[in-house]
């Protein structure tokens, strides 16, 4: 899955919550450098609104901008699965160093079977996972074979306000 689908696809309440999870200095640094931040007249946007239009804001910008910058919105929130991205790179036996690696050009050979048999193991490491951690992971990635391995609909449809997903 290409990044650009999956933040066409990302509800905004999921969206806003991945924001938030980035360490203040890089939410502020991303959103100063997409022009995103929210513009305030003294008193007009309790924090709440805010967050909700900001990550909109930013959101909109990353469709437009480019792949490290929309990884870079993924990375506090993949950050507190690290146990799941070396659970992955260790499954596919990926060189890495506790997660990182050096270069993506191993994605677009992952065999699709190799990933499939990857996934039931998943929950042996982290049984608090959300089901849509792997899609997380696989967008950042641009894991070609991920709508071939995941429910992609189901997975989004999941983390949807029940307003939203109906």
């Amino acid at each position: 899955m290409k990044m650009l689908d999956f933040l066409e696809r990302i509800p905004p309440p999921f969206a806003q919550e991945i924001l938030e999870s980035l360490p203040a200095p890089d939410r502020k640094d991303l959103l100063r450098r997409h022009n995103a931040k929210a513009k305030l007249k003294a008193g007009s946007l309790n924090r709440a609104v805010r967050a909700k239009k900001e990550a909109r804001n930013l959101v909109s910008a990353l469709k437009k901008s480019d792949l490290d910058s929309q990884r870079t919105f993924l990375q506090g929130w993949l950050a507190r699965r690290a146990d799941m991205i070396v659970y992955f790179l260790n499954a596919w036996e990926i060189e890495h160093q506790n997660g990182i690696v050096d270069t993506f050009d191993w994605v677009q050979e992952l065999e699709v079977e190799k990933v499939k048999e990857s996934l039931p193991g998943l929950a042996e490491v982290n049984e608090e996972l959300e089901p849509i951690a792997p899609l997380i992971y696989f967008a950042y990635l641009e894991l070609p074979c991920t709508t071939d391995v995941l429910d992609v609909d189901a997975l989004i449809a999941g983390v949807a306000p029940a307003e939203q997903a109906s």
